[in-house]
This record gives C-alpha cells, sequence and structure tokens, in this order.
C-alpha cells in the first residue's frame, strides 16, 4: 500500500470534516502530488473524501485563505502558484517574524523545552533516513511551533505559524530534495545546540538562513516553467 492509499486509508475510518480535508489537500500540495496551477474539481474531491459539496467548498474557501490555493471567477480553483515577487514578499515577512522570534526566546531555556525540541528532532531525523516524507512534513511543522513557543508570546508565535503555513505551496520541491532535506536535519541540530550554548547571534543567522533554501528553488523552478 502506496502512502497515498495509507492516508486514504485512514482518513475514510472517520467521518471527514472541513479541517481533514484542508490537511490532505495541503499534504498533497506540500509533497508535490498536486502541482501550481493544477486545478481542484470539486466532483472530484467530492468523490475522493466522499462528502457533501458543502464540505468540500468550506474547505476550499479555508486552502484559499491559508494562502495555498486561489480561487477564480467562472473557472474555478486552483493551487497557487506565487510569482516571485510574492515569494520574495512573504519571505521577507518571514524573515523579520522569525528574526523576532528567536530575539524572543529566552536564554537558558527551560530544560524540558529543550528535550522536547530533541525527541522532535529525533523523530525528524529518522523521518528524513527513511524518506518518510510525509513524517519529515509534519515533524517540521511540529519542531518549529516548539520552538517558536519557547518565545512565550502566543500572538507571536501563532503569527509565525500562519505565514510559515503560506510558505507550504512554495516548499513542495524543497521537501522532496535529499540535499535539502540533509541541510534542513543539520540546521534544526544546530539551532538546538545555540540554545544550549545560549549564543543568540548564532540562533538568529541560523533561522534567518533555514528558510532561503525553498524561496531560492522555487523561484528558479518558477522561472524555468512560466517564463
Amino acid at each position: 500500500m502506496t502512502a497515498l492509499q495509507t492516508q486514504e486509508h485512514e482518513l475514510q475510518k472517520l467521518p471527514l470534516g472541513v479541517d481533514d480535508i484542508v490537511a490532505a489537500v495541503e499534504e498533497d500540495i506540500v509533497l508535490g502530488r498536486l502541482h501550481p496551477k493544477e486545478r481542484l474539481v470539486e466532483e472530484d474531491l467530492i468523490e475522493r473524501f466522499d462528502c457533501k459539496r458543502h464540505i468540500v467548498r468550506q474547505a476550499l474557501f479555508q486552502l484559499e485563505d491559508i494562502g495555498l490555493i486561489e480561487r477564480i471567477k467562472n473557472r474555478g480553483a486552483f493551487v497557487k502558484a506565487y510569482s516571485p515577487k510574492e515569494v520574495e514578499d512573504l519571505y521577507a515577512m518571514r524573515e523579520i517574524l522569525e528574526l523576532a522570534g528567536a530575539s524572543a526566546i529566552p536564554l537558558p531555556a527551560p530544560p524540558k523545552m529543550i528535550e522536547e525540541l530533541e525527541d522532535i528532532h529525533r523523530r525528524y531525523t529518522d523521518a528524513v533516513e527513511h524518506q518518510d516524507l510525509r513524517g519529515v512534513f509534519r515533524l517540521n511543522i511540529a519542531f518549529h511551533h516548539a520552538l517558536f513557543s519557547l518565545t512565550g508570546n502566543a500572538l507571536l508565535s501563532e503569527t509565525i505559524n500562519e505565514f510559515a503555513q503560506k510558505a507550504h505551496g512554495i516548499r513542495f520541491i524543497a521537501i522532496t530534495n535529499t540535499k535539502t532535506l540533509m541541510r534542513a536535519r543539520e540546521d534544526h541540530e544546530a539551532m538546538i545546540d545555540a540554545i544550549k550554548q545560549q549564543d543568540r547571534p548564532r540562533l538568529c543567522a541560523l533561522c534567518r538562513d533555514h528558510i532561503l533554501p525553498s524561496k531560492e528553488i522555487y523561484i528558479g523552478l518558477y522561472r524555468k516553467r512560466f517564463k
């Protein structure tokens, strides 16, 4: 059974809600099963998730709000293809927010929080080594949620997470690139070490540089495909 079939099987065990469909489509986009400018057909989604049309439409509205799809009048819903300018703007905001987050993390950090980061990192490393891309995606989210929750500022942490989620449709190539995944794993390990060593300048530099590969890869591919 493939990873996608396993996911479908798991989804069919319980009645599906809007959040379940959003999570499944989001994962498809991030893992490259759906591509920029690819159309999302309501009838196909209704059949796939065995749900009512209004549930699918609510999910599409939510995906649009997140920034993963765009709805075009009289044409339908499509996976969003960010322009290079939109990507630059989004990542400029991410850099501002994540540097603010790194600057707000208390040093020394609580030992229990460091242990949580280390536990997530161990599982993330295992997922990378086994090419479990679904696990990589979910554990990467968990790592960054745990990292920025250290700030103690719920609004800042939520805003960082919100803008990171908007970038999921940009990360679909980076997450399938072995070299990029290895770098991300090394970055996570270095972030934990910087927190342990109470080295804030290094932590800030790591958080800033960590987000760059996915931006650069996406822009390069966009220019090749959509000249």
